[in-house]
This record gives C-alpha cells, structure tokens and sequence, in this order.
C-alpha cells in the first residue's frame, strides 16, 4: 500500500471538527428531534375542530357555531330538515320543532349539546318573570320581545310578533286563540374550553338568525320587523361564593 503524499492528503474534504466529535453530533440529533415532536405535538393534527358548515335549517353556518365550540373536538348536527308549522294541514296545530348540535369533545368523552334550538307557536304569549326564574328583557325592536332567563344556564328568548292563520286540524281544540307569537329558545351546555361569555352572546346571535327563516316559514301576514343585529347580552351575575 503506497502512502499519499502531504498534498494528497490536504486534498481529500474534511468533515467539520464538530461533526467528528461523536457525542456533538448525537446531541444535535436529539435536539432536532425533540424540537420536531415538539411541533408536532403543539399542532396535533389529530385533535381539530370539526363544525358542519349548515345547522338548524340553513340559519346557520359554521362561523355561527364557531363562539361556543372549544379549540378541539367535533360538532354534529340533527333535527327536523324544516321548521313544522301549524299553517301546514298534516301538521299539529301545537308541534315545535327542535335543532340539536351535539359536542363530542377530542379524544372522547360524554357528549353534550352544543346548543338547542326550538321552534314553536306562542300559544300562552310573552313568557313573565317569576320569583324563581325572573327574566331580563332583550332589545330585540319594536316587532318582538326578548328575554334572558338564567333558571338553568343561560337561555334565550324571542318572541316574535307573527299573524299566522291556523289551519283546523281532527283533535284540535276549536276554542284555541290564535297565537300572536313564534317563540325560538335558544340554550347549551357548558362546553369546556369554550368561553362561557362568548356563548352567551352567540345565543342572541342565533336567535335572531333562526327567527327570520321561522317568520318566513310561519308565513306571516304582518310585516315582520326583527333588527340587523342582537342586542348585548350582559354578563352572568357572579353568585356568592362563586
């Protein structure tokens, strides 16, 4: 075996001296991958946010829904595909109709409403306040009434002034009044990570959209009025001790 020369030598590429040092090199291939599964971890593309991108009629849409979900799980959505209305003649003079969108949180776990809608004739009017559930009134304009009720989490409720003629259905009561009012309710649980503020708006906020397509659904003869935009629900009123 023939030695090289010096110049041979000084010719052949030399690896930085910090890769030759073995414990170097294994250290900064940890540190690669430890930042690695540290970024995979913080993104965790198993744990998204899955909202359909229609509920409750087509009033909605994702973004609707977006302010009471929490950061990560999936909402599904069920009910009726229309609103039912006593103004149909193979329709109960007395049904309402109800949406729920259900919340099953990331990685399992009990599910639980993300939020409730009903749909229903008004046959007793205007809700009042009572000792044990008193009622904050919501201004929702001249052509309806809305009001906030605290009894079992926050619910709210509009009441919107509707002329509708009831169709005569077999079993109906014939000394019925006519209702004056479509009332949407519009409730949720508690979702964890969710901001309970922001969820006590977009109540108001669904109301209102979910009202307009029962006015239209209701086929009102009277001139419908219903504002641009909800009204500001006030904040939760902290209990003693809490």
């Amino acid at each position: 075996m023939t030695e090289r020369t010096t110049d041979e030598a000084e010719s052949i590429p030399r690896l930085p001296s910090w890769w030759r040092r073995p414990r170097t090199w294994v250290s900064a291939a940890l540190a690669l991958a430890l930042a690695g599964g540290f970024a995979l971890w913080s993104w965790a593309p198993w744990q998204t946010l899955e909202l359909p991108q229609s509920a409750c009629w087509s009033a909605l849409s994702r973004e609707d829904l977006k302010p009471l979900a929490a950061k990560h799980g999936k909402a599904t959505a069920t009910g009726a595909p229309r609103i039912q209305t006593p103004t149909s003649p193979e329709e109960p003079v007395v049904r309402g109709t109800l949406c729920v969108v259900q919340w099953e949180p990331a990685g399992g776990g009990d599910r639980r409403d993300l939020l409730s809608v009903e749909v229903a004739p008004a046959w007793n009017g205007v809700r009042k306040s009572s000792p044990t559930d008193p009622l904050v009134p919501l201004d929702f304009g001249p052509g309806a009434e809305g009001l906030l009720s605290e009894f079992t989490g926050p619910r709210i409720e509009l009441y919107i002034r509707c002329d509708f003629a009831v169709r005569k259905v077999p079993g109906a009561d014939p000394n019925a009044q006519p209702a004056r009012y479509v009332e949407v309710s519009v409730r949720g649980d508690a979702i964890e990570g969710a901001s309970k503020a922001r969820a006590r708006q977009a109540y108001a906020d669904v109301a209102l959209k979910v009202g307009r397509v029962a006015a239209a659904e209701y086929e009102c003869t009277n001139q419908v009025q219903l504002p641009a935009a909800a009204p500001t629900v006030p904040a939760a009123k902290e209990t003693a001790g809490g």
